[in-house]
């Protein structure tokens, strides 16, 4: 099944002040709207991050700062070979008329790319761009020598975002490859699978995690990059995917511990409460 988001009414976090979160988040005095971590070109606020505490759908301000911290931090050393698109520019590239998409990619500089990772939705609204109910992985790779440039599509429920994976291939291709000529793979059989309706977003950053890492270890020339993403795939587990979303929220509180809010901010990660509260 596609991950669900939530709908107004029905869990979805309200503009309160919030309290406590699971796996023992603890956040003081401050309300949904109030910023938790400005982080390079992304914001997090309250809201952001109780999403990670509990069986949520992920939006795509939390995909937005583990994509920023996969390429400024974390593989920054392939800031010249791999580049990540986040949500919203990618609904915009598959929804905006095809002699508008140039002018939206050219800024970004993919054309001198070796690998660029997008995030896809199933979104077909264009009057509400953050909607749509599930994540998949759409990773670009261009050709060496000679060969077929190729569009990946990693899709945790199989083949739910096929149709919005192809629009964005269709809209992608004329600017992305050296050819009119491209490989399209839906869900190979790598492909890590989820078993609930909320963790498509985390199985979308886990993968695009293996195929920068799988790359940098191919980048040296000793392992092959391949057999070593698909290795890396087999370890995405739902246990996995479990111990995953927690180390997100400890990433949350490291880089978040020396930043000024301008309110009573505590970040604690004891492990040890269930469920996320809201004053009435």
């Amino acid at each position: 099944d596609a991950c669900m988001r939530y709908s107004e009414g029905e869990g979805t976090p309200s503009n309160k002040d919030y309290v406590e979160t699971a796996y023992g988040l603890t956040i003081v005095n401050l309300g949904m709207d109030d910023k938790v971590l400005d982080y390079h070109d992304t914001l997090l606020r309250v809201r952001d991050v109780c999403l990670l505490t509990g069986p949520n759908w992920l939006n795509d301000a939390i995909l937005g700062f583990y994509f920023s911290f996969l390429q400024k931090d974390k593989y920054a050393s392939l800031r010249r070979s791999v580049s990540f698109v986040d949500a919203s520019v990618s609904f915009l590239v598959a929804n905006v008329a095809e002699g508008d998409v140039a002018g939206i990619l050219e800024p970004l500089g993919l054309q001198s790319r070796q690998i660029v990772l997008f995030s896809v939705s199933n979104n077909e609204d264009v009057e509400v761009p953050e909607g749509g109910s599930h994540w998949s992985l759409l990773v670009f790779r261009k050709g060496d020598r000679g060969e077929m440039d190729t569009f990946e599509h990693y899709d945790s429920a199989g083949a739910v975002n096929e149709r919005a994976a192809s629009g964005l291939v269709a809209a992608l291709a004329p600017h992305l490859c050296n050819s009119r000529r491209h490989k399209f793979t839906s869900s190979p059989a790598a492909t890590p699978r989820q078993d609930n309706g909320h963790d498509c977003g985390l199985y979308v950053l886990a993968v695009a995690d293996a195929v920068c890492s799988a790359h940098e270890l191919g980048q040296s020339g000793d392992v092959d990059e391949e057999s070593t993403l698909t290795r890396k795939l087999g370890k995405i587990t739902p246990e996995f995917i479990a111990d995953f979303r927690l180390e997100l929220l400890d990433l949350v509180e490291e880089l978040s511990s020396g930043m000024d809010t301008g309110t009573a901010t505590t970040l604690d990660t004891a492990s040890s409460l269930e469920h996320c509260e809201y004053i009435a």
